[in-house]
């Protein structure tokens, strides 16, 4: 757990990993120098180890932490969020059950500062309906080009497997998307129990709100370079081009990302196609009835935000009988 700063949620985080029904466990405070100072607010309790981070940052402190921990799983936490009481033991059970998964996240449930739901906007709401909907291992593939489909704060894995995926990348971008789209490239089988397993915070000071590194065009960066990774299977890294569904920003941000990784964007696709000589970013925008004839072999991305979008562009892909992960491939 990650701390940067002492405020009353991180008593309240401390004491839900201290509840836990499955009781053994170390809990590593991460934070800089002078955390140890802290100390005598804490809990007197063994399990509980404070270890200065070895590089500045949230990722300093992320490294730090899969460095020094000592158990065979290590789970991640963050320092304004609530686990419930079983929420390792799940995680543990779940790992070590038929699934096969081997990076384990949960669902969640966000909430303002006094723990309500009722003051969380819908934009959030929308999002951890998505969220939480995504437990399958297949499901999470299919999701990944769209946001994280693993909250980070619930992450849980063997040691062996964060080895094989980490460290976190120290770079202008979100550390924690570029982890998870990483370990599915490396064959990592993911997945999520069926309960909500913690309370998501939403304040204003969030990292996700607050640092640049979490910028939308970072975003697009992380999801261009793991779809031309030769091994997302997507074809990009051999050649095969690209038409993106939509005009909007998230269709441009899609189109520079994928340029800069050598990509060929053959164009875009609209609903509203006005005039034959209509274009974007130099590239022809087609209308979805020409778009069959148009594609060849090409990479479709739906490149829309929010979920009526998607379902209609999922209704559309089905009506092609294009599948995902080999026709198309749905972004945001």
């Amino acid at each position: 757990m990650p701390v940067r700063q002492w405020r009353p949620s991180t008593d309240a985080a401390i004491a839900s990993i201290l509840a836990q029904s499955m009781k053994s466990f170390e809990l590593l405070l991460i934070g800089q120098q002078e955390i140890g100072q802290l100390s005598d607010q804490l809990p007197r309790d063994p399990r509980i180890r404070i270890v200065p981070r070895r590089r500045a940052g949230i990722v300093g402190a992320l490294n730090t932490g899969l460095a020094e921990a000592r158990g065979h799983y290590l789970a991640r936490m963050d320092d304004d969020d609530i686990a419930y009481p079983d929420r390792l033991a799940a995680q543990l059970t779940h790992l070590q059950g038929p699934t096969g998964t081997q990076l384990c996240g949960g669902r969640i449930r966000f909430v303002d500062s006094a723990g309500n739901t009722d003051t969380i906007a819908r934009g959030n709401r929308e999002y951890a309906q998505w969220l939480n909907a995504l437990t399958s291992h297949a499901d999470i593939l299919a999701a990944r080009f769209i946001e994280c489909p693993l909250p980070h704060p619930t992450l849980m894995a063997h040691r062996d497997i964060w080895q094989r995926i980490g460290p976190y990348r120290d770079f202008d971008g979100p550390e924690d998307y570029d982890l998870v789209l990483r370990a599915t490239l490396a064959g990592v089988r993911v997945g999520k129990p069926d309960a909500v397993l913690l309370d998501w915070q939403e304040h204003p000071e969030r990292l996700t709100y607050a640092d640049s590194r979490y910028r939308r065009d970072a975003f697009a960066a992380c999801r261009a370079q793991a779809a031309c990774d030769a091994r997302s299977g997507l074809g990009l890294a051999n050649g095969r081009s690209v038409w993106l569904c939509g005009t909007g920003r998230n269709a441009r941000q899609w189109h520079d990302a994928l340029t800069r990784e050598g990509a060929s964007v053959e164009g875009f696709v609209d609903l509203h196609r006005h005039g034959p000589q209509r274009s974007k970013r130099g590239k022809p925008v087609i209308s979805y009835e020409q778009l069959p004839e148009r594609r060849c072999d090409a990479l479709v991305i739906g490149a829309v935000a929010g979920p009526v979008a998607r379902a209609a562009l999922l209704d559309y892909f089905g009506k092609q009988q294009w599948r995902s992960g080999h026709e198309f491939v749905l972004g945001s």
